[in-house]
C-alpha cells in the first residue's frame, strides 16, 4: 500500500468517526480535535426538511501524527470549504447542485484555484476528503482556495456568503493550542 493511501486510509478512520459525530449529539467534554471537528461544520437546518452544510476542513481537526500530517500541511496552506444544499425525506436524502462559491478572508475575496493550477497535493487531499465516510459525503461540493492570512489558530474572520445567508467561522478556532 503506498504512503499516500495509507494516509487516505488513516485519514478517512479518524475524521469519519468525528464527522458523524455532530448529526448524532454534541459531544461532552470534547478533545482539542473533537473541538475543532465539531466548530469547523456548520449544519443550517431549513424549511421542508432542506438544509446547507459547511465544512472548513481545518488541520486541527485531523490527528496530529505522521500519517495526517501531508493533510494538515496542506490545509494549512489552502483554504478547503465543502458545501452540500439538500433535503432530506422519503427515501433519504437529495441533493441540489451547487455552483460556484465566493468566500471572504475579513473583507477581502479569496482567489479559488480551477484547472491546471490546483497542486498535486491539493487534488491528493481532496481525494481524502472525498473518502471520509461522512452521512453528506455525496452531496459535497468542495472548493479550494488560495492561502490567505485567514488560518484556524490566528485572529481573524471566515465567510462564506451561501444562497442568501452568510455563515462565518471566527478564530482561532476551539480545539487550537493556547
Amino acid at each position: 500500500m503506498s504512503h499516500f493511501a495509507r494516509v487516505v486510509k488513516v485519514v478517512a478512520i479518524s475524521l469519519g468517526l468525528f464527522a458523524a459525530m455532530p448529526a448524532m449529539a454534541r459531544q461532552w467534554n470534547a478533545n482539542a480535535q473533537g473541538a475543532a471537528v465539531d466548530y469547523s461544520q456548520i449544519i443550517d437546518s431549513k424549511a421542508n426538511g432542506e438544509f446547507v452544510f459547511v465544512w472548513w476542513p481545518v488541520p486541527e481537526a485531523f490527528p496530529n501524527d505522521a500519517n495526517s500530517q501531508v493533510v494538515r500541511n496542506v490545509l494549512a496552506r489552502y483554504v478547503f470549504i465543502g458545501i452540500a444544499r439538500g433535503r432530506s425525506g422519503a427515501p433519504g436524502l437529495s441533493f441540489y447542485a451547487i455552483n460556484d462559491v465566493k468566500i471572504l478572508d475579513g473583507t477581502r475575496e479569496l482567489t479559488a484555484l480551477a484547472g491546471n493550477t490546483i497542486p498535486p497535493e491539493v487534488t491528493q487531499t481532496l481525494t481524502a476528503l472525498q473518502a471520509i465516510q461522512h452521512p453528506l459525503r455525496q452531496g459535497i461540493r468542495w472548493f479550494v482556495f488560495e492561502s490567505s492570512a485567514i488560518h484556524a489558530c490566528t485572529s481573524g474572520k471566515l465567510s462564506v456568503p451561501f444562497e442568501g445567508t452568510t455563515y462565518t467561522f471566527d478564530t482561532p478556532i476551539p480545539g487550537c493550542a493556547k
